[in-house]
């Protein structure tokens, strides 16, 4: 559901791309300039991606209302399980993964379905991973069957 449209300029939110590469990934961003009545979208200054390879000048983009949400809370630390459903912080953005491994020291395996990928992370790098449905935050719950670890080492 589309979140009460930001109508003031330097409100904080997150914002999702449809660029190939980039599905299922949020990133955070400032609203620069309101809902235009002419284009029906909402200018942009994202906080991690910049404007081109070399440049330190953030990205200016128009984006669709619908592809923005809130920030999500962050809770405190904490630890996870084997199959949740987490967000891990990973290339400039907030990216949907499943926990395939608890570690020693706080760490996690993660396997990113978009990408095939599974790469470890710190705690402090993932939180729970939360839909905005009908304007409030949600926990998604895990529907799956406990798999096997050594499924998606075999990928």
């Amino acid at each position: 559901m589309l979140m009460m449209i930001p109508s003031r300029r330097e409100r904080k939110l997150e914002v999702s791309l449809e660029d190939d590469g980039l599905r299922g990934s949020w990133y955070t961003a400032t609203v620069v300039r309101p809902i235009s009545k002419k284009t029906c979208k909402i200018h942009l200054e994202f906080h991690t991606i910049t404007s081109g390879d070399n440049s330190a000048k953030l990205l200016r983009e128009a984006v669709d209302p619908i592809l923005v949400r809130p920030i999500p809370p962050r809770e405190p630390q904490r630890q996870f399980n084997v199959s949740e459903d987490v967000a891990a912080f990973h290339n400039d953005g907030w990216w949907e993964g499943i926990v395939i491994t608890v570690l020693d020291g706080g760490r996690y395996s993660i396997f990113f379905q978009s990408s095939r990928e599974q790469i470890k992370f710190d705690e402090s790098q993932l939180c729970l991973h939360r839909e905005w449905v009908y304007g409030k935050w949600t926990k998604m719950w895990n529907f799956r069957l406990p798999f096997s670890v050594s499924f998606f080492e075999e990928l």
